[in-house]
C-alpha cells in the first residue's frame, strides 16, 4: 500500500468544506493553504497531540519511491505547504499507511519519531551534485527548489535547537528559528524589524543599502549543524548500500550545532544573469562571522561573502562563502521560505566549496535578528 500524501488529504478536505482564506481570485496556492489551515485544526482537535501535520517526509523514506512525474509534484507541494506551517512535526501517527512496505516492520497505528528520516534524507550525500546545485535543489539542473529537502532540513534544525537549548537551559529569544508559530512570517516583506535610524541630510545619490530589494544588511542568527564525520562516512560509503533511488535507513543520533552571529553589508548591487530570476536584480554582500554558542569555536569564525538572486521560478536563492585567511572554505545554498522579505529566514546546506562528494556536508539556516550590521546586545542573543 503506497503512502497517502498530505495533497490528497487536503483534496479530500476540500471536497466538503469551504477552505479558510480568499479564494475567489482564483489562486490555488490560497485555496490550498486555507485547505491546510482547516485540515491541522481538525487534526489537533482530533489528536491532541503533536502527531499530525504532514507525511513528506515520512513517506519518501518508508514507501518504495517509484512516484510518477505528477505524483512528484503532488510531495513537493505536500512538504511546501509543511514548511509554511512551520511548527515542525516530531511525532507521527502512520495508520497502516506503509505497514506492507519492505524498507520497516510498522504495525497498524504505529507512532514515529520523524527526527531519523529527517536526518537521513539531509546527510545522504548522493543528492549533493551538479544537478542538484549542491543545494536543496530537484537533481535535473533547473534550479527548482525540493521542498522535501527543506522540509527534512526544517524539522532536524528544529529538534536540534530544542535538544540544545533544553539540555542548557537557554531561552534566548534569538536562539529560537522563526518557526514556532503556524505561518508566520511566510509572505513577502514579512521581516518586522525597526529600521536604522537615518542620518541627517540627504546623500547625493541613494545608497547602496536602499537599493537591495532583499533587507541583506545587518545582523543574522545562524544555525549550523554536522555529524562527526566518521559516522557520515560509514553511513554514506558502508559495503551495506541501498539500490539506487532508494531510500537510506533512518537516522538515531546525535548531531553537533552551533549557533553563530552573522553580519552582512550590501558591496554590489548588479542586473539578473540569464539564468535567474530576472524579476529582481543579484545582491553581492560581504561580512563576519563569529561563533555565539559555544562561545569559542574557530572553525565558526571567518569572514563571509555571498549573493542572494532570484531562481528562474522566483524563489530567493541566497549563497553564502566561508573565508579563512583570504581563502574560500565551506559554501551554503539556501531558500528564503515565503519569498522577498520574508521573516521565515533562510533554509539550505552548507557543504566544502570545491564539492567534495565525500563531505562533509549538513544543515543550515539564518534569520535576521536587526537591520544594523553592528548590533552586539549579548543580552539578547543567549
Amino acid at each position: 500500500m503506497g503512502c497517502q500524501s498530505l495533497h490528497s488529504r487536503l483534496q479530500q478536505k476540500s471536497d466538503v468544506e469551504q477552505p479558510v482564506g480568499n479564494t475567489s481570485s482564483g489562486d490555488d496556492s490560497d485555496t490550498a493553504v486555507g485547505s491546510y489551515q482547516t485540515l491541522c485544526k481538525d487534526e489537533a482537535i482530533r489528536e491532541n497531540e503533536d502527531i499530525e501535520r504532514g507525511y513528506g517526509v515520512l513517506r519518501t523514506a518508508i514507501c518504495v519511491p517509484h512516484a510518477t512525474r505528477r505524483q512528484d509534484q503532488v510531495h513537493l507541494l505536500s512538504a511546501k505547504l509543511h514548511c509554511l506551517w512551520g511548527v515542525p512535526i516530531q511525532l507521527l501517527r502512520v495508520p497502516g499507511l506503509c505497514s506492507s512496505s519492505h524498507h520497516h516492520d510498522l504495525g497498524p497505528d504505529a507512532v514515529v519519531k520523524v527526527h531519523p528520516f529527517a536526518r537521513s534524507r539531509v546527510y545522504d550525500l548522493r543528492q549533493h551534485s551538479e544537478g542538484t546545485l549542491w543545494g536543496p535543489f530537484v537533481d535535473d539542473g533547473s534550479g527548482r527548489v525540493d521542498w522535501e529537502k527543506i522540509e527534512a532540513i526544517m524539522i532536524i534544525l528544529q529538534y536540534n535547537v530544542q535538544m540544545f537549548t533544553k539540555k542548557y537551559v537557554i531561552h534566548g529569544s534569538n536562539l529560537t528559528p522563526p518557526w514556532d508559530r503556524p505561518f508566520v512570517g511566510v509572505t513577502p516583506y514579512s521581516l518586522n524589524l525597526p529600521p536604522l535610524k537615518s542620518s541627517i541630510g540627504r546623500p547625493p545619490s541613494l545608497p547602496v543599502d536602499l537599493q537591495d530589494p532583499y533587507n541583506v544588511s545587518g545582523t543574522w542568527m545562524r544555525v549550523v549543524c554536522f555529524l562527526d564525520y566518521r559516522e557520515l562516512f560509514s553511513f554514506n560509503f558502508s559495503e551495506d548500500q541501498p539500490a539506487p533511488g532508494q531510500p537510506r535507513p533512518p537516522l538515531d543520533t546525535e548531531e553537533a550545532i552551533r549557533f553563530i552571529v552573522v553580519r552582512f553589508q550590501v558591496t554590489k548591487i548588479e542586473k539578473p544573469g540569464e539564468d535567474d530570476g530576472q524579476a529582481l536584480p543579484v545582491v553581492h554582500f560581504k561580512g563576519s562571522s563569529n561563533s555565539a554558542l559555544p562561545p569559542v569555536d574557530f572553525n565558526a569564525n571567518s569572514k563571509i561573502r555571498g549573493t542572494v538572486r532570484l531562481t528562474p521560478e522566483g524563489e530567493v536563492r541566497w549563497t553564502t562563502f566561508s573565508v579563512f585567511h583570504g581563502e574560500e572554505r565551506w559554501r551554503s545554498e539556501g531558500i528564503q521560505i515565503g519569498g522577498v522579505q520574508a521573516g521565515r529566514g533562510i533554509l539550505g546546506y552548507w557543504f566544502d566549496k570545491d564539492f567534495d562528494e565525500y563531505g562533509p556536508a549538513g544543515p543550515t539556516c539564518f534569520w535576521k535578528i536587526s537591520s544594523d550590521p553592528e548590533y552586539d546586545n549579548t543580552n539578547e542573543l543567549y
